[in-house]
């Protein structure tokens, strides 16, 4: 199957945005605004900042991203609060960014086959040199969240067991009875 640029460029940031959503499912609320080493942004800045970048790429797209006033919160150069309670909540941007995401997949897929070609503001030539580097951008500071959410520091909340997942492991499992077997003849 062949990817027009277009349709390569919908699938990165779907992906980006199912990696996102499985990096902080679990996160204990309070764990988004501890700032690593007392120095580097919290969580919830990373957060918005993403989300924030992802409606930059929507607006020069063509699309109206109503990211309202987070640019006065996680815009380059904002520096994060200290007190948690100004920030929007988690849960809103992450629904805001799965909104946003829905709608960066039908700008890039209901447009014209020419919408990279389009120009585009600032230091880019054209739609497609600013995806590109708004892409990279995003991915970049999903990798920070990867790093930080996975800290001993921060607190996930425990989840709760369902017929799909089960937090006791099986004790009499056929694979578990052929490993303990397989260990058994190297002890």
């Amino acid at each position: 199957m062949e990817f027009k640029p277009a349709e390569l460029f919908a699938e990165l940031l779907r992906f980006n945005v199912g990696h996102l959503a499985k990096l902080v499912d679990g996160l204990a609320p309070e764990s988004y605004y501890v700032r690593t080493e007392q120095r580097g942004n919290p969580l919830i800045w990373l957060l918005g900042h993403v989300v924030l970048n992802r409606g930059e790429i929507i607006e020069n797209l063509g699309g109206d991203a109503k990211t309202g006033i987070l640019a006065d919160f996680f815009a380059r150069g904002t520096k994060p609060e200290t007190n948690p309670s100004v920030y929007p909540q988690p849960a809103q941007l992450i629904s805001h960014m799965a909104k946003m995401s829905t709608l960066t997949d039908k700008l890039l897929l209901s447009g014209d086959n020419q919408i990279l070609d389009r120009p585009s503001w600032g230091r880019f030539k054209n739609v497609g040199q600013n995806l590109a580097y708004s892409y990279m951008h995003e991915t970049h500071h999903l990798g920070q969240i990867a790093y930080i959410v996975n800290l001993p520091i921060m607190k996930k909340v425990p989840k709760k067991s369902s017929t799909f997942y089960r937090d006791d492991k099986p004790t009499n499992s056929t694979t578990k009875i052929i490993l303990d077997g397989i260990k058994s003849v190297f002890a």
